[in-house]
C-alpha cells in the first residue's frame, strides 16, 4: 500500500487551506458562464498563493476566493490604469464589467447550492463614511451582484470599528472576532468579505488510530504532533516530486486536496511549480487507490496585510495616490490603503472548520475625512491676481495689488 506521511508544516497547512473550497467538484449542470468563472478563480488563486507563500517558513492560510471577491467589489469603482492592472491580476481581461459581475454572482450562487450537510456561507458588506457621497451605480452593482450590505457610519465614532468587527465575527461564526484594529483617519469606505465553512469528512478518521508522531519542521528539527491515520481506498496520485490525495466531505462536492513534496524535494519547489494549468491537470489525475494517509491534526489562525503581495502581482497603481483612479466609486481622489486578511483553519478526525475575512480600506488622497467648514478669504492685505485661459493655460494678465484705490 502507498503511504503518505507529512514532512513539512507548511505543506500540511498552507496547501490544504488554499484549496479547501477551490477543490470543489464541477457540477455537470453548471452553465458555461459558471465554468468560465471557476477557471478565472483558479488562475488568481494559484498566482496569489505563489506570491503570498514565497518562502513558507511558517504556517500560511489564505482564502483566494475571499480576497478576489473583495477586490472585485473595488473593481466596480476602478478606471484607467488602475482598472487595467486589476483586470489583469484578477484575470478579467476581455470581459465586460457586467460579465465580471454576473460571473461572480453565478459562482456565489453555485457555492450556495452545496449540500447543506456542509455549512458554507459567504457575506459581503460596504461600510461607508457618512461624510462622503459615493457613485450610485457603484453601490448598486455591489448590492445587486454581491449581495453587499450597505451601512453608512460616522468614522469618527469609536464604535465604528466595533460594528465592522462584529459583522465579521457574526459572519464567521466567531472564528474571526475582528478584522480592524482602527479606522484610518482618511478612510472613506471598507469593502468586506467573510467566508465560513464547516464540513464533515465523508469517511471520518478513527480517533483511536491517532498517534503521537514526530514531524519534521525544517532545519533538521522535529516536533511531536497528533497524527491522524487512515488506511483505505482514497483518491490519490503521484506527481512529479510529490504525492497528492483528495478527501471528500459528506456533501460529496467539496473536497480537501493535500499535496506532499517528496523527501528529495521541498515545499518551495512545489509552490514554484504551481500554476492554474498544473492545478487543472493534477485535479484530473486522481484515481482510487488503496493506501495509508497520515495527516496531522491542527488549528491555525493567520493574519496578514496584502498590499505588497498585490502590488507584486501587478496592480501597484491602486495603492498609489498619484496613480489610483476610483472615479467610478467617488468623485474625490481615492486609493486602496490597506487589504487586511485573516483566516482560521482547523482539521481533525471529524472534519474541517475554516473561516476567512478580507477588508479593503479605501482612503481619500486629496480630501480630509470630515468636510471643511465654508472658507473665509478676505483680501485686506497685498495680493496677487492673474487672468488665465483655462483651455490653453495661457496667463493673459498677472499683477500684484499692494494698494487698492481708496473708497469714495
Amino acid at each position: 500500500m502507498r503511504s503518505i506521511l507529512y514532512g513539512s508544516t507548511a505543506a500540511a497547512l498552507s496547501l490544504m487551506s488554499m484549496f479547501v473550497v477551490a477543490c470543489a467538484s464541477t457540477d455537470q449542470s453548471e452553465s458555461k458562464e459558471e465554468a468560465v468563472n471557476i477557471k478565472v478563480s483558479e488562475k488568481f488563486a494559484t498566482t496569489f498563493f505563489k506570491l503570498a507563500a514565497k518562502k513558507p517558513d511558517s504556517n500560511i492560510v489564505i482564502s483566494p476566493y475571499s480576497v478576489s471577491t473583495a477586490l472585485s467589489m473595488a473593481y466596480n469603482g476602478a478606471g484607467g490604469k488602475t482598472k487595467s492592472e486589476m483586470q489583469s491580476v484578477l484575470d478579467y481581461s476581455g470581459l465586460r464589467d457586467e460579465a465580471v459581475n454576473q460571473q461572480n454572482s453565478s459562482l456565489y450562487k453555485s457555492l450556495m447550492h452545496v449540500n447543506p450537510i456542509s455549512e458554507l456561507t459567504v457575506a459581503n458588506a460596504m461600510f461607508a463614511n457618512r461624510n462622503f457621497v459615493f457613485n450610485k451605480s457603484f453601490m448598486d452593482n455591489n448590492q445587486k451582484y454581491y449581495g453587499a450590505k450597505l451601512e453608512t457610519l460616522d468614522f469618527a465614532d469609536l464604535t465604528t470599528v466595533s460594528k465592522i468587527n462584529n459583522w465579521v465575527k457574526d459572519n464567521t461564526k466567531t472564528k474571526i472576532p475582528s478584522i480592524l484594529d482602527k479606522a484610518a483617519p482618511d478612510a472613506i469606505l471598507y469593502l468586506v468579505n467573510a467566508v465560513y465553512f464547516k464540513g464533515v469528512w465523508l469517511d471520518e478518521f478513527k480517533k483511536d488510530e491517532t498517534q503521537a508522531t514526530e514531524f519534521k519542521v525544517g532545519n533538521g528539527k522535529e516536533k511531536t504532533v497528533e497524527m491522524m491515520n487512515r488506511s483505505a481506498k482514497m483518491s490519490y496520485f503521484a506527481g512529479n516530486n510529490f504525492q497528492a490525495v483528495m478527501l471528500p466531505y459528506k456533501d460529496k462536492r467539496l473536497q480537501m486536496c493535500i499535496f506532499l513534496p517528496d523527501k528529495k524535494s521541498n515545499i518551495t519547489a512545489f509552490i514554484n511549480n504551481l500554476t492554474s494549468e498544473n492545478w487543472k491537470e493534477w485535479n484530473n489525475s486522481f484515481r482510487k487507490e488503496e493506501g495509508h494517509l497520515g495527516l496531522p491534526r491542527f488549528k491555525v489562525e493567520y493574519k496578514t496585510e496584502l498590499s505588497e503581495v498585490l502590488k507584486a502581482a501587478g496592480m501597484p497603481c491602486a495603492f498609489e495616490d498619484n496613480c489610483a483612479d476610483f472615479k467610478k466609486m467617488i468623485e474625490q481622489n481615492a486609493m486602496i490603503s490597506r487589504v487586511l486578511h485573516k483566516t482560521y483553519l482547523e482539521v481533525n478526525e471529524k472534519g474541517t472548520e475554516a473561516a476567512a475575512a478580507t477588508a479593503i480600506e479605501m482612503s481619500v488622497t486629496s480630501a480630509p475625512m470630515n468636510p471643511k467648514p465654508p472658507f473665509e478669504m478676505v483680501c485686506d492685505r497685498p495680493f496677487v491676481v492673474a487672468i488665465r485661459d483655462e483651455k490653453t493655460d495661457a496667463i493673459l494678465f498677472v499683477g500684484a495689488i499692494v494698494e487698492p484705490p481708496a473708497a469714495d
